[in-house]
C-alpha cells in the first residue's frame, strides 16, 4: 500500500448511540448505586437522570448492548487490516461559550442528551482503540480545531509517533499547525472568578438572578 494514501471509509455505526447510552448508564448503576440509596437529591440532574436510565434497564438491554459493542469492535478492527490510521474530527461543532453546560443542537438538529454532541469520541470509547486529539489549525469560525487520530488496537505507541510526525510535519504551515493563543486577550478576561471554577455558572441563583460560579 503506497505510504500517501488516504480513503474514505465507510463504517456501519447507526448501533452507537443506543450501544454508549446503555453501557455508560450500566456503569452509572454500578458506581453510584450506594449514593443514590443513601441521597438522590444529592446526585446532580444529568448523574441522576443517567443513574435512573440504568436502573430502569432490563437484562436484555445490556446484553444487546455488549453484543453490539463486540459487533463494533470486531468490524472497526478489519479496518486496520488496511490502514494505519483513521482521521476524523474530535467534534462535530466549533468550541461553544464555557457558560454553555453542554450543546443542545448541531446545525439546527435538537440532541437528545446532554452528552451526543461528543458521539464522535465515545464511539471510538466502545471500539477501545487508542485515540488523540491533534491540534490541527483553526476551524471557518477561527476557534482551534481538533483532529481525531485513531491507532490499531493496543496500538499506542504507534498511534503517538506518528501523531508526533504529523505535528512536525505541519508545524511550519499556519494553515494545520497548533494555533496559539493571544494570553493578552486572556488576561483581560471580562468574568469575575474569584474561586477555582470546576463546572459552569447556575443562572437564576441567589444572587439575584446572577450566575452562580461552580466552585471547589
Amino acid at each position: 500500500m503506497p505510504s500517501n494514501r488516504c480513503d474514505a471509509i465507510d463504517l456501519n455505526l447507526t448501533s452507537a448511540h443506543r450501544t454508549f447510552d446503555v453501557l455508560r448508564a450500566e456503569a452509572f448503576v454500578a458506581g453510584l448505586q450506594d449514593a443514590h440509596d443513601r441521597d438522590p437529591d444529592a446526585l446532580g440532574p444529568n448523574t441522576r437522570a443517567n443513574f435512573e436510565m440504568g436502573a430502569a434497564m432490563s437484562l436484555q438491554d445490556c446484553v444487546k448492548a455488549h453484543g453490539e459493542q463486540s459487533r463494533l469492535f470486531r468490524g472497526f478492527q478489519k479496518q486496520f487490516e488496511h490502514y494505519d490510521l483513521i482521521l476524523a474530527p474530535t467534534t462535530p461543532v466549533s468550541p461553544f461559550p464555557w457558560s454553555e453546560l453542554y450543546l443542545r443542537e448541531v446545525n439546527g438538529v435538537p440532541l437528545d442528551n446532554y452528552y451526543r454532541w461528543l458521539a464522535l469520541c465515545y464511539t471510538i470509547t466502545l471500539t477501545t482503540n487508542p485515540a488523540l486529539s491533534l491540534p490541527c489549525g483553526t476551524d471557518h469560525q477561527g476557534m482551534p480545531f481538533g483532529l481525531q487520530v485513531i491507532g490499531g488496537f493496543r496500538g499506542d505507541a504507534k498511534l503517538l509517533a506518528c501523531a508526533e510526525a504529523l505535528e512536525q510535519a505541519t508545524a511550519n504551515d499556519p494553515r494545520l499547525s497548533r494555533p496559539r493563543p493571544d494570553l493578552q486577550k486572556l488576561l483581560a478576561s471580562a468574568v469575575d472568578l474569584t474561586h477555582i471554577v470546576t463546572h459552569p455558572p447556575v443562572y437564576g441563583g441567589s444572587r439575584g438572578g446572577k450566575p452562580e460560579v461552580g466552585a471547589m
